[in-house]
């Protein structure tokens, strides 16, 4: 049986057995492959925009002796989503995942989005809030020393708040470390003289704590 990394398995939590999927940058293909050989899901298509990725996915998925359709595209772009309803993306940065995104008409059908982003998670938040996805949860996998955010997000018309939309659901008590650890660190590289930037960090940390406690 295929294993795989922490963060790789933190989407996994939430798939569920009618899902019909597109892994989107599927890279080595290990997800695709995870998702049914334990039966997650009732239908994957591998996709990648690089072709020696692809290769490389479509080899693993020939080992094990199973039948996974892959796609050679740039996003979404030439797939075919008429029997598909939910698109993993995980290992890219917001603006690339936004522009795969992009088509409305081609999300029509996609009732679930499970985004791994690399950074930008407020921008991600707030872009897929206005497109008419609802951040329904959240969670943060620390996997080779360093933090990753699972989204999951689903169709509504249901809007997040602003401090959901910027921090996320603050469940995880060391991720809440992390964030402020990291905000923190900025604070001190400002120089002095530089007393608009630190008052705003300042108050950005200021936030980040009210926000931590009217989560719990």
């Amino acid at each position: 049986m295929t294993r795989i990394s922490k963060r790789l398995k933190a989407i996994t939590s939430y798939v569920a057995k009618d899902d019909k999927v597109v892994d989107v940058g599927c890279d080595h293909g290990l997800l695709s492959i995870y998702l049914i050989e334990n039966n997650l899901v009732s239908k994957v298509i591998a996709s990648d925009v690089n072709e020696n990725a692809l290769k490389n996915a479509i080899s693993n998925i020939e080992k094990r002796n199973l039948h996974i359709k892959t796609v050679l595209s740039d996003g979404i772009e030439k797939i075919d989503l008429k029997d598909i309803n939910t698109l993993i993306i995980s290992g890219m940065g917001t603006s690339t995942i936004l522009h795969i995104l992009h088509d409305n008409k081609k999300l029509k059908k996609i009732n679930k989005l499970i985004i791994q982003a690399n950074n930008d998670h407020y921008i991600l938040r707030e872009n897929l809030n206005e497109k008419g996805y609802y951040l329904k949860e959240e969670s943060y996998t620390y996997d080779k020393n360093k933090w990753y955010v699972t989204s999951l997000f689903v169709k509504s018309d249901n809007k997040n708040t602003i401090d959901v939309l910027k921090y996320g659901f603050l469940n995880n008590e060391d991720y809440n470390d992390y964030l402020l650890k990291k905000n923190y660190e900025i604070l001190k590289k400002i120089p002095f003289s530089s007393f608009k930037a630190k008052f705003n960090r300042f108050k950005e940390i200021r936030n980040i704590k009210k926000a931590i406690y009217k989560s719990k």
